[in-house]
Protein backbone atom coordinates (compact mmCIF):
# COMPACT_ATOMS: atom_id res chain seq x y z
CA UNK A 1 0.00 0.00 0.00
CA UNK A 2 2.83 2.41 0.87
CA UNK A 3 4.34 2.17 -2.59
CA UNK A 4 1.02 3.26 -4.14
CA UNK A 5 0.69 6.19 -1.75
CA UNK A 6 4.28 7.30 -2.43
CA UNK A 7 3.80 6.92 -6.19
CA UNK A 8 0.61 8.96 -6.05
CA UNK A 9 2.27 11.74 -4.07
CA UNK A 10 5.22 11.97 -6.43
CA UNK A 11 2.95 11.76 -9.48
CA UNK A 12 0.88 14.64 -8.09
CA UNK A 13 4.01 16.69 -7.55
CA UNK A 14 5.29 16.07 -11.08
CA UNK A 15 1.87 16.74 -12.63
CA UNK A 16 1.68 20.08 -10.81
CA UNK A 17 5.02 20.96 -12.39
CA UNK A 18 3.56 20.16 -15.81
CA UNK A 19 0.38 22.12 -15.17
CA UNK A 20 2.41 25.12 -14.08
CA UNK A 21 4.27 24.92 -17.39
CA UNK A 22 1.77 23.56 -19.96
CA UNK A 23 3.94 24.75 -22.82
CA UNK A 24 5.42 21.21 -22.74
CA UNK A 25 2.23 19.84 -24.30
CA UNK A 26 2.29 22.49 -27.02
CA UNK A 27 5.95 21.89 -27.84
CA UNK A 28 5.36 18.12 -27.95
CA UNK A 29 2.69 18.68 -30.59
CA UNK A 30 4.90 20.71 -32.93
CA UNK A 31 7.01 17.88 -34.38
CA UNK A 32 4.11 15.51 -35.26
CA UNK A 33 2.11 18.40 -36.73
CA UNK A 34 5.06 19.36 -38.94
CA UNK A 35 5.29 15.76 -40.15
CA UNK A 36 1.54 15.67 -40.78
CA UNK A 37 1.46 18.92 -42.73
CA UNK A 38 4.79 18.87 -44.57
CA UNK A 39 5.75 15.19 -44.91
CA UNK A 40 2.50 13.23 -45.17
CA UNK A 41 1.43 14.91 -48.47
CA UNK A 42 4.57 13.51 -50.08
CA UNK A 43 3.19 10.01 -49.52
CA UNK A 44 -0.14 10.48 -51.31
CA UNK A 45 1.11 8.87 -54.52
CA UNK A 46 2.42 5.81 -52.67
CA UNK A 47 -1.01 4.22 -52.11
CA UNK A 48 -0.77 0.62 -53.31
CA UNK A 49 3.00 0.47 -52.81
CA UNK A 50 4.14 -2.49 -50.64
CA UNK A 51 3.75 -1.66 -46.98
CA UNK A 52 0.94 0.85 -47.44
CA UNK A 53 -2.41 -0.54 -46.36
CA UNK A 54 -5.53 -0.06 -48.43
CA UNK A 55 -7.29 3.26 -47.96
CA UNK A 56 -5.87 6.67 -47.15
CA UNK A 57 -2.09 6.83 -46.87
CA UNK A 58 -2.44 8.33 -43.38
CA UNK A 59 -3.72 4.98 -42.12
CA UNK A 60 -0.16 3.75 -42.62
CA UNK A 61 1.68 6.93 -41.67
CA UNK A 62 -0.14 8.02 -38.48
CA UNK A 63 0.46 4.79 -36.47
CA UNK A 64 4.18 5.20 -37.07
CA UNK A 65 4.04 8.83 -36.07
CA UNK A 66 2.29 7.90 -32.82
CA UNK A 67 5.22 5.66 -31.96
CA UNK A 68 7.59 8.59 -32.59
CA UNK A 69 5.57 10.66 -30.11
CA UNK A 70 5.67 7.93 -27.45
CA UNK A 71 9.33 7.15 -28.07
CA UNK A 72 10.56 10.75 -27.91
CA UNK A 73 8.29 11.63 -24.97
CA UNK A 74 10.23 9.23 -22.78
CA UNK A 75 13.71 9.22 -24.27
CA UNK A 76 14.67 12.79 -23.35
CA UNK A 77 13.42 12.86 -19.74
CA UNK A 78 16.95 12.13 -18.57
CA UNK A 79 17.78 15.83 -18.94
CA UNK A 80 15.14 16.73 -16.37
CA UNK A 81 16.49 14.05 -14.05
CA UNK A 82 19.99 15.48 -14.37
CA UNK A 83 18.63 18.86 -13.26
CA UNK A 84 17.15 17.21 -10.18
CA UNK A 85 20.41 15.42 -9.45
CA UNK A 86 22.38 18.67 -9.69
CA UNK A 87 19.83 20.54 -7.57
CA UNK A 88 20.06 17.93 -4.82
CA UNK A 89 16.51 16.60 -5.15
CA UNK A 90 17.58 12.95 -5.12
CA UNK A 91 20.10 13.68 -2.37
CA UNK A 92 17.29 14.94 -0.13
CA UNK A 93 15.32 11.78 -0.88
CA UNK A 94 18.01 9.74 0.87
CA UNK A 95 16.71 10.80 4.29
CA UNK A 96 13.06 10.04 3.54
CA UNK A 97 11.28 6.67 3.79
CA UNK A 98 9.87 7.12 0.27
CA UNK A 99 9.73 3.93 -1.77
CA UNK A 100 12.59 3.90 -4.27
CA UNK A 101 10.32 2.33 -6.86
CA UNK A 102 7.86 5.21 -6.36
CA UNK A 103 10.60 7.71 -7.18
CA UNK A 104 10.73 6.20 -10.64
CA UNK A 105 7.05 5.25 -11.02
CA UNK A 106 5.72 8.70 -10.16
CA UNK A 107 7.86 10.28 -12.85
CA UNK A 108 7.04 7.64 -15.46
CA UNK A 109 3.32 7.93 -14.69
CA UNK A 110 3.48 11.70 -15.26
CA UNK A 111 5.23 11.11 -18.60
CA UNK A 112 2.59 8.55 -19.50
CA UNK A 113 -0.25 11.01 -18.88
CA UNK A 114 1.51 13.71 -20.91
CA UNK A 115 2.09 11.31 -23.80
CA UNK A 116 -1.52 10.12 -23.78
CA UNK A 117 -2.82 13.69 -23.94
CA UNK A 118 -0.53 14.52 -26.87
CA UNK A 119 -1.40 11.31 -28.76
CA UNK A 120 -5.17 11.77 -28.35
CA UNK A 121 -5.02 15.42 -29.42
CA UNK A 122 -2.88 14.56 -32.42
CA UNK A 123 -5.16 11.73 -33.58
CA UNK A 124 -8.17 14.03 -33.36
CA UNK A 125 -6.25 16.62 -35.37
CA UNK A 126 -5.32 14.03 -38.02
CA UNK A 127 -8.93 13.01 -38.71
CA UNK A 128 -9.76 16.12 -40.83
CA UNK A 129 -6.63 15.37 -42.90
CA UNK A 130 -8.09 11.98 -43.88
CA UNK A 131 -7.08 9.60 -41.10
CA UNK A 132 -9.71 6.89 -40.57
CA UNK A 133 -9.80 6.31 -36.82
CA UNK A 134 -10.57 2.79 -35.66
CA UNK A 135 -11.49 3.50 -32.04
CA UNK A 136 -11.01 -0.03 -30.70
CA UNK A 137 -7.76 -0.43 -32.60
CA UNK A 138 -6.55 2.90 -31.26
CA UNK A 139 -7.30 1.85 -27.67
CA UNK A 140 -5.29 -1.34 -28.10
CA UNK A 141 -2.48 0.64 -29.71
CA UNK A 142 -2.48 2.98 -26.70
CA UNK A 143 -1.45 0.00 -24.56
CA UNK A 144 1.55 -0.63 -26.82
CA UNK A 145 2.41 3.07 -26.89
CA UNK A 146 2.25 3.07 -23.09
CA UNK A 147 4.82 0.28 -22.97
CA UNK A 148 7.10 2.22 -25.34
CA UNK A 149 6.78 5.28 -23.09
CA UNK A 150 7.31 3.34 -19.86
CA UNK A 151 10.42 1.71 -21.34
CA UNK A 152 12.01 4.89 -22.69
CA UNK A 153 11.05 7.02 -19.67
CA UNK A 154 12.49 4.45 -17.24
CA UNK A 155 15.62 4.18 -19.35
CA UNK A 156 16.01 7.96 -19.67
CA UNK A 157 15.49 8.62 -15.96
CA UNK A 158 17.95 5.89 -14.99
CA UNK A 159 20.58 7.22 -17.39
CA UNK A 160 20.11 10.68 -15.92
CA UNK A 161 20.79 9.29 -12.45
CA UNK A 162 23.82 7.29 -13.57
CA UNK A 163 25.50 9.96 -15.71
CA UNK A 164 24.43 13.16 -13.94
CA UNK A 165 25.75 15.32 -16.77
CA UNK A 166 24.13 16.55 -19.98
CA UNK A 167 27.36 16.30 -21.97
CA UNK A 168 27.59 12.58 -21.17
CA UNK A 169 23.91 11.92 -21.80
CA UNK A 170 23.56 13.70 -25.16
CA UNK A 171 25.75 11.41 -27.32
CA UNK A 172 24.02 8.33 -25.93
CA UNK A 173 20.53 9.70 -26.55
CA UNK A 174 21.38 10.93 -30.03
CA UNK A 175 23.13 7.66 -30.84
CA UNK A 176 19.99 5.73 -29.90
CA UNK A 177 17.38 8.11 -31.31
CA UNK A 178 18.06 8.17 -35.07
CA UNK A 179 18.84 4.46 -35.65
CA UNK A 180 15.70 3.34 -33.81
CA UNK A 181 13.50 5.76 -35.74
CA UNK A 182 14.98 4.78 -39.12
CA UNK A 183 14.93 1.05 -38.39
CA UNK A 184 11.37 1.01 -37.08
CA UNK A 185 9.57 1.91 -40.28
CA UNK A 186 7.92 4.83 -38.50
CA UNK A 187 8.22 7.15 -41.49
CA UNK A 188 8.25 4.63 -44.34
CA UNK A 189 7.30 0.92 -44.16
CA UNK A 190 10.24 -1.44 -43.86
CA UNK A 191 8.81 -3.41 -46.78
CA UNK A 192 10.47 -0.78 -48.97
CA UNK A 193 13.89 -1.56 -47.47
CA UNK A 194 16.38 -4.19 -48.70
CA UNK A 195 16.16 -7.60 -47.06
CA UNK A 196 19.21 -7.13 -44.82
CA UNK A 197 17.74 -3.94 -43.41
CA UNK A 198 14.43 -5.71 -42.73
CA UNK A 199 16.31 -8.38 -40.78
CA UNK A 200 18.11 -5.75 -38.67
CA UNK A 201 14.77 -4.03 -37.97
CA UNK A 202 13.54 -7.12 -36.13
CA UNK A 203 15.99 -6.33 -33.31
CA UNK A 204 14.29 -2.97 -32.79
CA UNK A 205 11.42 -2.96 -30.22
CA UNK A 206 9.77 0.05 -31.87
CA UNK A 207 9.48 -1.86 -35.16
CA UNK A 208 7.01 -4.33 -33.65
CA UNK A 209 4.84 -1.57 -32.22
CA UNK A 210 4.77 0.28 -35.54
CA UNK A 211 3.78 -2.84 -37.45
CA UNK A 212 1.10 -3.71 -34.90
CA UNK A 213 -0.24 -0.16 -34.92
CA UNK A 214 -0.80 -0.27 -38.67
CA UNK A 215 -2.67 -3.54 -38.41
CA UNK A 216 -4.81 -2.20 -35.56
CA UNK A 217 -5.59 0.96 -37.53
CA UNK A 218 -6.93 -1.29 -40.28
CA UNK A 219 -9.02 -3.27 -37.80
CA UNK A 220 -6.93 -6.44 -38.03
CA UNK A 221 -6.95 -7.25 -34.31
CA UNK A 222 -6.03 -10.91 -34.72
CA UNK A 223 -3.09 -10.27 -37.03
CA UNK A 224 0.10 -12.03 -35.92
CA UNK A 225 2.01 -8.73 -35.89
CA UNK A 226 -0.19 -7.52 -33.02
CA UNK A 227 0.64 -10.63 -31.01
CA UNK A 228 4.36 -10.29 -31.78
CA UNK A 229 4.31 -6.70 -30.51
CA UNK A 230 2.87 -7.71 -27.13
CA UNK A 231 5.10 -10.79 -26.97
CA UNK A 232 8.18 -8.63 -27.47
CA UNK A 233 7.23 -5.49 -25.54
CA UNK A 234 5.88 -6.98 -22.30
CA UNK A 235 9.11 -8.72 -21.20
CA UNK A 236 11.27 -5.94 -22.63
CA UNK A 237 9.38 -3.31 -20.64
CA UNK A 238 9.59 -5.37 -17.44
CA UNK A 239 13.36 -5.85 -17.85
CA UNK A 240 14.00 -2.13 -18.36
CA UNK A 241 11.75 -1.10 -15.44
CA UNK A 242 13.46 -3.59 -13.10
CA UNK A 243 16.89 -2.30 -14.15
CA UNK A 244 15.83 1.34 -13.74
CA UNK A 245 14.31 0.61 -10.31
CA UNK A 246 17.56 -0.98 -9.11
CA UNK A 247 19.45 2.04 -10.41
CA UNK A 248 17.27 4.31 -8.24
CA UNK A 249 17.66 1.99 -5.26
CA UNK A 250 21.45 2.11 -5.49
CA UNK A 251 21.55 5.87 -6.09
CA UNK A 252 19.08 6.83 -3.37
CA UNK A 253 19.98 4.55 -0.49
Amino acid sequence: MKVFVDTGLLFKRKMLETLRNPVFIIVSMITPIVYLVLFAPLLNKLTGVPGFTAGHVLNTFIPGLLVIIAFLSGLFVGYNMIDEVKNGVLERMRVTPTSRFALLAGRVLRDLVNMTVVVVLFVLLAIPFGYNLNVLGFLVELVLLAMILITTSSFGNALGVILGDEDKLSPIIQGINLPIILLSGMLLPMELAPKWLQVVAHFNPAYYVVEAGRQLAAGHFLNAKVGYAFLFMVPFTVIVVVWATRTFQHSVS
